[in-house]
């Protein structure tokens, strides 16, 4: 899988992000998009036919191999909810002084430090360009 790139406006501020991105369906129907921006399509037989299961899970209609919109991303098997994701990754974004650990603990009311540490981790990892060239001098 390749990179997701935002291809549309992203909200500008707080109040338009808390409106498009407040439920579970919302974060899947936006990852969806990014994934498949003509529609669905299989990655093993190319059949545009699909069903979801209730677990979240586009399967093929004919091969019925199982498609994750979070599969090659940060959060890929994540039990968290994709709204606290999307905070968080808005948050890390977007606050000018950054964020910390103990920060995103308390702003998505997680139960874990370390939950909130790996999040900052994977998140930073992201911002990292991998063709960047050494520091000198």
């Amino acid at each position: 899988m390749g990179q997701l790139t935002i291809t549309e406006d992203f909200p500008k501020n707080q109040a338009a992000f808390d409106a498009r991105f407040n439920t579970e369906e919302a974060c899947q129907a936006y990852l969806f998009k990014l994934r498949w921006p003509d529609g669905f399509v299989c990655t093993q037989c190319s059949d545009k036919r699909h069903w979801k299961s209730s677990r979240g899970l586009y399967i093929c209609y004919r091969c019925e191999h199982q498609h994750s919109v979070t599969a090659g991303t940060i959060m890929a098997g994540t039990r968290k909810p994709l709204v606290a994701w999307f905070k968080a990754m808005w948050w890390f974004t977007t606050r000018k002084s950054g964020v910390n650990a103990i920060n995103l603990q308390d702003l998505l009311g997680l139960g874990s430090y370390n939950t909130a540490w790996r999040w900052l981790q994977k998140l930073r990892s992201c911002t990292v360009r991998q063709s960047r060239e050494k520091l000198s001098g």
